[in-house]
């Protein structure tokens, strides 16, 4: 392993074991000082790669997802939301984001709120029909966004994952038996404290 990796790799390992004792509990409470700063934007889809929505009215996170927010945002990794919803939901990426919070709030069953501050105005969702997934429309403004920072998206579906990829993100697909649930941090910041 090169130095480089390794010095992430202690830094994270030191992140992880002074966070809170309890992430449930800190949820809606954004980690102290953002201490490094980072030229990378972690997206992700909403439903059923942040949020488990596969029991009708009843929302809650995926396993890991809490966590790997956490550990973000205890890094300095900025993290948006590129989600599918009807365009017909806004006018705008604001009016749809209001709407989308709507939606998932007043299905939320866990005990903290969703910690949509977290995400700040990186919420993008489609314009139009064709702008939906997996269209590039909304990887492409992300990626745009972000510019000159490097854009990952974590997502659940192969074909999003492949679109991604090819507008010049990098891509994760999460849930896999074979690999950490989530994108391990330090492959965000390891080209950076390298380079």
């Amino acid at each position: 392993m090169k130095p480089i990796a390794r010095l992430v790799m202690a830094l994270f390992a030191a992140t992880v074991l002074i966070g809170p004792a309890s992430l449930a509990a800190a949820a809606p409470v954004a980690p102290a000082a953002q201490h490094r700063p980072t030229c990378s934007v972690v997206w992700f889809d909403l439903g059923n790669t942040l949020v488990d929505t596969r029991v009708p009215g009843k929302t809650t996170w995926m396993p890991g997802a809490l966590r790997h927010l956490w550990l973000l945002r205890s890094v300095g990794v900025p993290i948006g939301l590129i989600t599918n919803v009807p365009p017909e939901w806004g006018a705008t990426d604001a009016e749809r984001a209001a709407a989308t919070k709507a939606f998932v709030n007043s299905t939320w069953s866990e005990s903290q709120p969703f910690p949509w501050e977290w995400f700040g105005d990186r919420i993008l969702t489609p314009r139009t029909k064709a702008e939906s997934k997996p269209a590039p429309a909304l990887f492409e403004r992300g990626r745009d966004s972000a510019a000159p920072c490097r854009s990952f998206y974590e997502g659940e579906t192969p074909g999003e994952i492949t679109v991604a990829e090819q507008s010049g993100l990098t891509g994760y697909l999460i849930g896999q038996p074979d690999r950490p649930a989530y994108l391990p941090v330090w492959r965000v910041l390891v080209p950076f404290l390298a380079g």
